[in-house]
């Protein structure tokens, strides 16, 4: 084993020497594509020596740190892990050392997307094994497990490879590139501690509600400190990743798509959700078929719900929050994505309300007690009654915002790829699901027939299909004619007899400014970056004045500090 993993290291760096060479000594696309090849080589290389450098630690320190309470580990598992340590660690140093050297002597390499792509892959690695390992000796500390040396040497050889990334991270890498990781462990915290936070409400409301009965200081305290270790281990992710990096970032599209679709979306998609569950159990208990005549057993997962309903608006508002902190009055790509979104989840419910209304009036029809939920047609109805009430409102407010885009900015709102998508979308699906169904009907009512057997059971056989139908084709028909109307109210296309206009920037690296003169002049723009330090960030509205007085329509910008100076140029 370990002749194979040296033979590995010295084939692959073999590898990297020898391309990086190539791309030394090549120039222009052949010098880029051998940067590419090296960077694969070399960051995967070290992704995996720190992945076996830091199992084979963290398994030799286990029995150290068990106290002299672990069993006789087996001979295999001592040399995988002495292996482990005496080949990866010291490679994974050499390699170390040798990619932070050429991070200090080349910045092409601190922007590089393979040393990014590393950066993310290698903390966010090490974050989640951390975290569990941290988990399990947090809840040994509080006794709700044994304590295990294994776990606690996780925590601290993984924590310390995180930390390590952190900082070289921070030191190295621009904040740009950062900025996905940031986002990444905002979702991780986020998620575990929204999940601790949930179980630890939960077994507060069992306590308070008197659903533990005598088992006072048995399950409902175990699920207290179980919550109380999964929130403090989630909120300690997030706070460092979210509170102390990626809130203070530029809000980039992918910053903005976090806060909508993971913060705003998740969150209120998971407290709808729980509360259409709660408001069904109620409908049943007051003029449905219970499923227990005892009111502890019906609501018996009320405390999950309500806790789910409670953290999920948390989540929801503040992120809502975080977004009218800094929201801009032009309407994003981002944003109409969520709303579209949720329009549609709503849209679906609503339709599957209808389904199963429908499925249910044909099982009354045809005498049959058994079907959907809870073996009652009243709580059948009950829950197609929930679909429609919770899935009707969310479609039409989100719905509802959208059209009003369409009035206030129909040109940007209609030719929105987001909207032509929704629309496309759920008419096709709509109308796909509705050609089967009939297909299935008609099926189904012709074989009884020529069969004889028409009757009552024909009826109930096709009660999903006419369900299916009725409901998909009301879908695809109203989302057939919003298509037709945005068509209609299309404006007509600008006018593009002006020549497009390209601008090659020499300048700082700095996005924002780039992004920033390319919606005011209107061109196309593309960066050569500067090479050397403190260079001066790009005064876009000075460029723009600069070009606007300048009638060619390719131009070079070098841009220097306050002066910039223009040369016309010609792209072949």
């Amino acid at each position: 084993m370990i002749v194979g993993l040296l033979l590995l290291a010295v084939v692959v760096a073999v590898v990297v020497l020898a391309v990086r060479r190539m791309s030394a000594a090549g120039a222009g696309h052949g010098a880029s594509s051998g940067r590419l090849v090296r960077h694969l080589f070399q960051y995967l290389l070290l992704l995996g020596l720190l992945v076996v450098a830091a199992s084979g630690l963290s398994g030799l320190l286990g029995p150290l740190l068990d106290g002299g309470t672990t069993l006789a580990r087996s001979d295999a598992d001592l040399a995988r892990q002495l292996s482990f340590t005496i080949i990866g660690l010291p490679l994974f140093g050499v390699l170390g050392w040798w990619t932070l050297r050429s991070l200090r002597e080349d910045p092409e390499e601190r922007r590089s997307a393979g040393w990014a792509a590393y950066l993310t892959l290698a903390s966010v690695t090490t974050l989640l094994v951390a975290m569990t390992g941290l988990h399990e000796t947090l809840s040994a500390v509080v006794g709700l497990t044994g304590y295990r040396g294994e776990a606690l040497a996780r925590a601290l050889v993984w924590g310390a490879a995180w930390g390590a990334h952190w900082w070289v991270g921070r030191k190295t890498a621009p904040a740009a590139h950062l900025q996905p990781l940031h986002l990444v462990g905002s979702a991780v915290g986020l998620g575990a501690g929204a999940a601790g936070l949930t179980v630890l409400l939960t077994a507060t409301l069992r306590i308070l509600l008197g659903l533990e009965g005598s088992s006072l200081v048995g399950r409902s305290t175990d699920a207290l400190l179980q919550g109380t270790v999964l929130l403090v281990v989630g909120g300690a992710v997030w706070v460092t990743y979210w509170l102390l990096a990626a809130a203070r970032e530029e809000r980039t599209p992918l910053w903005l798509t976090y806060v909508l679709l993971v913060g705003v979306g998740t969150g209120l998609v998971a407290a709808v959700a729980a509360a259409s569950l709660l408001f069904y159990e109620v409908l049943v208990w007051l003029v449905g078929e219970p499923w227990s005549s005892r009111a502890a057993e019906h609501f018996a997962q009320v405390p999950e719900l309500l806790a789910v309903v409670a953290v999920g608006l948390l989540v929801w508002w503040y992120h809502q929050a975080v977004l009218a902190a800094g929201r801009q009055e032009a309407r994003t790509e981002v944003r109409r994505v969520l709303e579209y979104l949720l329009s549609a989840i709503g849209l679906l419910a609503a339709a599957a309300g209808l389904t199963v209304l429908l499925v249910a009036v044909i099982e009354l029809l045809a005498g049959e007690r058994d079907v959907l939920v809870g073996g009652s047609p009243v709580n059948t109805v009950l829950a197609a009654v929930t679909l429609l009430a919770v899935g009707v409102p969310v479609w039409w407010w989100h719905w509802r915002l959208a059209q009003a885009a369409v009035r206030t900015d129909p040109a940007a709102e209609l030719a929105s790829p987001t909207r032509r998508t929704y629309l496309f979308v759920l008419f096709g699906v709509g109308g796909v699901a509705a050609v089967v169904a009939l297909l299935v009907l008609v099926y189904l009512v012709l074989r009884d027939t020529l069969a004889g057997d028409a009757g009552a059971e024909t009826l109930r056989s096709v009660r999903f299909a006419v369900g299916v139908l009725v409901s998909t084709a009301a879908v695809s028909a109203y989302h057939w004619a919003v298509y037709r109307q945005d068509r209609e109210q299309a404006p007509p296309p600008p006018d593009v007899t002006a020549p497009h206009r390209y601008l090659l920037v020499v300048g700082p690296d700095d996005a924002a400014g780039l992004r920033r003169l390319a919606e005011l002049t209107g061109a196309e723009v593309q960066l050569l970056p500067r090479a050397g330090e403190g260079v001066a960030p790009l005064d876009a509205q000075a460029v723009a004045d600069a070009v606007a007085a300048d009638p060619a329509p390719e131009l070079l910008v070098l841009a220097e500090g306050a002066a910039t100076r223009l040369i016309p140029i010609r792209r072949r």
